[in-house]
């Protein structure tokens, strides 16, 4: 179910580049700018299964998306750091979330689209030697690994989606 799952996530972001649109405003990830993202949109989707999730977190001992990762990421390196969020939301949350209702379903499904859709735009970037990789932006990817070996697989779509709004506050911070 995992892997069918995943595969239509993939050929779904391939067949609707619609899913993250023009808001007028990009995002500024060190060189790499990122002009198509809607953050009302992804909002609104988080907002549906928010309250799921964060209900069903019961590991309130375990923070994955902690301040000493997000806060004060080198400009240089925030490009490599949002890419390795991203994979990890893709390929460790978004392929294992098992979720309880068709609605949930649709909303995680259409969040895991629009994450490959920016995903797809950092690699252009990588691509282009505008995205820069070191040890900062390494470091604090670490650091969510070291949280996320914490818990079971079960546990780590929750516990990912629940802090899926300290993600988005994050990258709205690099608005231009």
């Amino acid at each position: 179910m995992g892997i069918r799952f995943f595969s239509c996530l993939v050929l779904l972001s391939f067949l609707s580049d619609k899913i993250v649109i023009t808001e007028g405003r990009g995002l500024n990830f060190g060189q790499c700018e990122l002009s198509r993202v809607s953050f009302p949109e992804l909002k609104d989707y988080f907002g549906v299964i928010r309250k799921t999730v964060q209900t069903q977190d019961n590991r309130t001992d375990v923070i994955l998306l902690k301040e000493s990762v997000l806060q004060q990421v080198p400009i240089s390196e925030s490009c490599c750091l949002l890419r390795h969020l991203l994979r990890f939301y893709v390929e460790s949350v978004f392929r294992h979330y098992e979720a309880t209702s068709n609605l949930l379903k649709r909303k995680t499904s259409t969040l895991a689209n629009a994450f490959l859709s920016i995903k797809a735009n950092l690699r252009q970037c990588h691509d282009q030697n505008k995205c820069s990789c070191g040890e900062e932006s390494h470091r604090r990817f670490q650091l969510v690994l070291g949280e996320y070996e914490k818990l079971d697989q079960n546990t780590v779509p929750v516990k990912a989606l629940g802090e899926m709004d300290l993600l988005f506050a994050w990258m709205e911070g690099f608005k231009n």
